[in-house]
């Protein structure tokens, strides 16, 4: 009848109306969060040269690259917080705040001992149910007056390509959050030429299906994409970076929050 179709109609017009607040509401969180993440500018500043390739899976993501400075120390972190989309964000918001807490209010200065110190924070904020909660990542700090580089990494491998060798750094297997493991973080020191190149990755790309059987990328396939390509440009790079995984992707739903940094040291 008439008044059913009217009925419809109105419920219709109500559900849009709904989906259209929260898709703006989640918008404008997107904003809040394009804050936090470290702007080109500023990076531009520290960095001779480098690329970012950051591709959230929902309008909002778990993942985030940060950076700061103090004194003469420059530090980037590339981080992966539990979840994605909307409660992702809210953690990273949250794991990027004691980032700045621990390195400019504090003035903790190893890479460990601020992984150290969010994890307290984390672990003591949160209650039992959240506590599961946290972030994986790696953390660099390089210091302009000495040229020394140095870094933690949770549940992370950096990759450093010296010449043409690529190596996988180490890092320690337990989150910044609970885990098996209590010890503290270790700081790593990395030796390295000028004009080195230094891979930042979160797991999201390595963990995308995709390619003819539908199976994951690979965190193997990945390094050794970067090593093929690592001779380029910046620009380039993160081109090939991007335009390979859409390819692997092809129809599929991107799995995860995507974040690779690349920087020439």
């Amino acid at each position: 009848s008439q008044e059913q179709k009217q009925i419809i109609e109105k419920q219709k017009e109500l559900v849009e109306e709904k989906q259209k607040e929260i898709v703006d509401s989640i918008q404008y969180a997107k904003k809040i969060q394009r804050t936090l993440l470290a702007h080109d500018s500023f990076l531009e500043q520290e960095l001779k040269d480098y690329f970012i390739l950051y591709k959230p899976k929902d309008i909002v993501s778990g993942d985030f690259y940060w950076a700061t400075k103090k004194e003469n120390r420059f530090y980037l972190a590339v981080c992966d917080s539990t979840g994605h989309g909307v409660p992702g964000a809210f953690m990273s918001l949250l794991n990027a705040s004691l980032l700045n807490e621990a390195i400019v209010e504090k003035g903790i200065v190893k890479p460990g001992d601020v992984f150290n110190y969010v994890r307290g924070k984390l672990i003591s904020n949160m209650s039992a149910e959240a506590q599961k909660d946290g972030m994986d990542g790696v953390l660099i700090c390089l210091d302009k007056s000495s040229g020394e580089i140095s870094y933690s990494a949770a549940n992370n491998k950096p990759l450093l390509i010296t010449g043409k060798k690529v190596m996988e750094l180490p890092g320690d297997k337990m989150p910044i959050g609970i885990g098996e493991r209590k010890d503290d973080f270790a700081t790593h020191n990395i030796s390295y030429t000028k004009g080195d190149r230094l891979y930042l990755f979160t797991d999201g790309y390595a963990d995308q299906f995709g390619g003819e059987k539908g199976k994951k990328f690979k965190h193997k396939q990945l390094e050794q994409l970067i090593a093929e390509i690592d001779h380029k440009s910046s620009h380039e790079k993160k081109e090939i970076l991007n335009q390979t995984f859409e390819n692997w992707r092809g129809s599929l739903e991107q799995v995860d929050d995507v974040c690779i940094v690349g920087l020439v040291l």
